[in-house]
């Protein structure tokens, strides 16, 4: 039998421990500067079903069958980059010998999806998943996050992004690549859920002056002084008059969460503000306790409107993935 042939090629050496001298099988980097990983194909057979029924091929029949060696080692030329194949070996190793790598970044989660993907690697898509959805994640980016979840066909976590999308205007985000991975029936579900929670809560809020009752502490039902919506107190139906200055305070609170559906608006600060100010200026009765209650009472309608947008759920199927 003859030796397999060598091709010189200036490559880079893996970092530790993929430079190992003993290992069976080398992969190399589609990078411009090549890098050279010695890895050991039983880790990588218990890690992927792909690789452990391609390493029991004759090579012939092999579509990872090595045209090159390096020192009598195969060298198989992969199509991912030095920093995803990495990240992706980092998960075929035992924790004993290297910690579970952490994802930095949205693009670096998603090159290690689509290798899970290729490389049948459940355990490492569970882990892109559950990062997908992390606050450092979902809070500060959620339609990027929602638009990765559809891409891969994750429908929890699309749906959990989704929720998070809610904390901002719909129409507020730039462009980011990820659209180009989603369906527009999956964008569309996405903007009528965003519209169908502004509707609920927004009339959530714009219903509590006629829930009020007339045995309510709050200063906006028991203050007689300052001016009222007008409409007049009738005892026989239950529903006390509020002061104009709280009327205002729900049509300003019901606007923002028509755009920003998501408890916190109705806490918003700067809109307490300005109905406390409002208060403490056309009344002394509800100025000392306007501050104090409406704190307390948003807090309360942050709750409410809470537990009825947790009703409401998107709908999303793996028919809005792009992922093939």
């Amino acid at each position: 039998m003859s030796t397999p042939s060598r091709t010189p090629r200036l490559t880079i050496m893996a970092p530790e421990p993929f430079d190992h001298p003993d290992a069976d099988v080398i992969l190399r980097s589609s990078d411009k500067e090549p890098v050279d990983f010695r890895v050991f194909k039983l880790f990588l057979s218990l890690a992927s079903p792909f690789f452990a029924m391609i390493f029991t091929l004759p090579q012939p029949n092999s579509p990872i069958y090595a045209e090159e060696y390096e020192d009598g080692v195969p060298v198989v030329q992969m199509s991912e980059d030095k920093r995803t194949l990495h990240l992706l070996l980092k998960f075929c190793y035992p924790i004993a010998l290297l910690d579970i790598p952490r994802l930095s970044s949205l693009q670096e989660l998603q090159s290690i999806a689509q290798a899970a993907f290729k490389f049948e690697m459940d355990g490492v898509k569970n882990f892109a998943k559950k990062t997908l959805v992390e606050p450092r994640f979902v809070e500060s980016q959620p339609l990027r996050v929602f638009a990765i979840a559809c891409r891969f066909g994750w429908v929890p976590e699309a749906k959990i992004a989704a929720r998070y999308t809610l904390r901002q205007p719909m129409m507020s985000s730039s462009y980011f690549e990820e659209l180009t991975h989603i369906t527009a029936a999956a964008y569309h579900r996405l903007q009528q859920y965003h519209r169908v929670c502004g509707e609920v809560a927004a009339s959530r809020v714009k219903m509590q002056p006629a829930l009020a009752e007339f045995d309510d502490e709050w200063v906006w039902v028991t203050c007689q002084k300052c001016p009222g919506t007008g409409v007049r107190a009738r005892r026989d139906t239950g529903y006390p008059e509020s002061r104009r200055w709280f009327v205002q305070w729900v049509q300003d609170v019901a606007v923002e969460l028509q755009q920003r559906p998501w408890g916190v608006s109705a806490k918003k600060f700067d809109l307490r503000e300005r109905a406390v100010s409002n208060a403490q200026r056309c009344c002394s009765t509800c100025g000392p306790r306007a501050a104090g209650d409406l704190e307390t009472f948003s807090e309360i309608l942050a709750v409410e409107i809470e537990k009825e947008l947790a009703s409401i759920e998107i709908d999303i199927n793996f028919n809005d993935s792009t992922w093939d």
